[in-house]
């Protein structure tokens, strides 16, 4: 082999070494890269995680304050239709409910009944016994007379020692006989101070062509003629 040969095959092993060098170069660059990247995309992963973990918590902490908001939302709905002494319904909320079936009443024409219900010498109660005793009279009223109606009937404080029943689909026949079946219990149950009590009720129904105002008029009217007598239900039609 000549010298020129021997020299250009020198020359081309030192290029294919300088080449060889730059590749090996090239690799640990491109290892290097990916191994940032490993770690970049792990520590992503990492947040990613972490952030998942804490929006869960947050969704956790979310729903707990929608529940106690629902809650909340409940007793304040309670706390707006319930009078505070009795539990039962309070005077808007028996009112409402009564402006609901004398719309349907006048609608469809059924019947429906109302009754006015009195505390006969309540005064007497407070002032013999005191006034917290005759909350306790009030509360121990209201239970027993809600317990003695039916699902489809409704009973509210209407003031004072009043209260106020609407029971839907039914005559004033019908609601002087649920009348009399609440004045039996009440007067033969036991309130402890005072033993016993009775009450006054004054019944009617709806007719056709009626007014509100027609209807509870005549409610008080037949309360005014129970009242005379006492512990007693009256109709006025």
């Amino acid at each position: 082999m000549d010298n020129d040969n021997m020299d250009g095959m020198v020359r081309q092993i030192a290029i294919l070494k300088k080449k060889l060098q730059r590749s090996e170069h090239s690799r640990r660059l491109i290892e290097q890269a990916m191994d940032h990247y490993d770690l970049v995309y792990r520590f992503s992963i990492y947040n990613l995680d972490e952030q998942k973990n804490l929006l869960d918590v947050k969704n956790k902490e979310l729903d707990l304050i929608r529940l106690e908001l629902l809650a909340k939302n409940e007793e304040l709905q309670e706390a707006s239709t319930t009078d505070g002494l009795t539990h039962i319904y309070n005077r808007r909320k028996i009112n409402e409910i009564f402006n609901e079936v004398y719309l349907k009443a006048q609608r469809y024409g059924v019947n429906f009944s109302a009754i006015i219900i009195d505390v006969d010498w309540f005064k007497l109660v407070n002032d013999t016994y005191g006034h917290q005793a005759g909350d306790q009279v009030l509360f121990e009223l209201a239970q027993l007379m809600k317990n003695s109606l039916r699902n489809t009937e409704y009973i509210g404080r209407w003031g004072g020692e009043e209260f106020f029943i609407v029971s839907p689909n039914t005559s004033a026949n019908d609601g002087y006989i649920l009348a009399e079946r609440i004045r039996l219990k009440v007067s033969n149950y036991n309130f402890g101070t005072p033993k016993h009590l009775t009450c006054s009720f004054g019944i009617t129904e709806y007719m056709k062509d009626d007014s509100i105002e027609k209807i509870i008029k005549r409610a008080d009217m037949a309360l005014y003629q129970a009242k005379e007598r006492r512990n007693c239900a009256c109709i006025f039609k």
